[in-house]
């Protein structure tokens, strides 16, 4: 199965093979009669000994048929880069944190309530504020963003698979097209989230957070939606538990966490309590698993599939 994206703007992403060059070799006559006798596979290059390789014109570069792809991508390394890696980097944070840097969990505090210990920080230190964990986690977000940016186009194409009445709904396309924005979206808001400090910048911060988090409970609704409207289910067998483990992780984990992290920081902001504080980050810890999980699943999605580049 193969995904096709085509752009009518320039392309960002393509492949230029490097010239080949042509060469010959000059010897002198008695060493070239001497090779000459003692090779007769003429396949075989001389000895290197009084040999001077001359470059020549370089051959030309046979052109692509018209329409032919321009670029290769398996879907495997797309989701181990662009869905897994991000999760995983970002674990690795906090668990550098907890293990190396055990007096700034004791000794934490928030700007807001200075004299509130908390022994659950939120990720917004560990991936944007504490070093080294911030320099790595900006590695991480950096060979993870181009791959991401592919998925809301692989979404499109696959629902664009199956064979279902809902597609000559008005409100298909129009949601459709907002799953792709809205997952851009969302790594624009986790950029801002990992860029912008807490503590410097608190407001900009918060209006990242909830754009990240806004965008990908949003994404996540119209994802479950569209792969049961799409007609995508009928195509194989496998898709069907793969939609209703989505919709467990949708509806049974991701949303109840997200709901529950206005009410704990609301509820901290208030009144100080650290128990509210703990919640609220432990909810992140296990929200960022599910984002990675969420988008991984592609991987089983769309079994064995590549995307090309036109």
């Amino acid at each position: 199965m193969r995904f096709v994206c085509q752009f009518d703007y320039a392309i960002l992403l393509s492949i230029n093979l490097p010239l080949k060059y042509q060469t010959f070799v000059k010897m002198d006559e008695q060493n070239a009669s001497d090779w000459r006798k003692g090779n007769s596979d003429k396949t075989l290059l001389p000895p290197k000994g009084n040999a001077i390789v001359v470059p020549m014109v370089p051959i030309e570069r046979q052109q692509s048929p018209p329409g032919a792809p321009t670029a290769h991508f398996r879907l495997r390394t797309l989701c181990l880069i662009g869905a897994l890696l991000p999760g995983v980097g970002c674990y690795v944070c906090l668990f550098y944190t907890f293990l190396f840097q055990s007096d700034r969990i004791r000794n934490f505090t928030s700007s807001h309530c200075p004299n509130v210990l908390s022994r659950f920080p939120p990720v917004s230190y560990s991936i944007g504020v504490w070093q080294p964990q911030k320099s790595f986690w900006l590695f991480v977000l950096f060979l993870h963003m181009p791959a991401r940016l592919f998925f809301g186009f692989m979404y499109k194409s696959q629902f664009a698979l199956g064979l279902s009445e809902y597609k000559n709904r008005s409100w298909y396309d129009k949601m459709v097209t907002a799953h792709v924005r809205l997952i851009l979206l969302e790594m624009f808001g986790l950029v801002a989230v990992s860029i912008i400090d807490i503590d410097a910048q608190f407001v900009l911060h918060a209006l990242a957070y909830f754009v990240w988090i806004a965008s990908f409970n949003f994404n996540m609704l119209f994802n479950t939606i569209l792969h049961h409207h799409s007609g995508i289910r009928k195509l194989r067998k496998s898709l069907e538990p793969l939609f209703y483990l989505k919709c467990a992780i949708c509806y049974g984990v991701a949303y109840p966490l997200s709901v529950s992290t206005g009410f704990t920081y609301f509820g901290y902001l208030f009144t100080c309590n650290s128990l509210f504080y703990s919640l609220f980050s432990l909810a992140e810890y296990i929200i960022v698993g599910v984002n990675s999980l969420f988008y991984f699943m592609m991987i089983w999605e769309m079994e064995g599939s590549e995307l090309e580049l036109k």
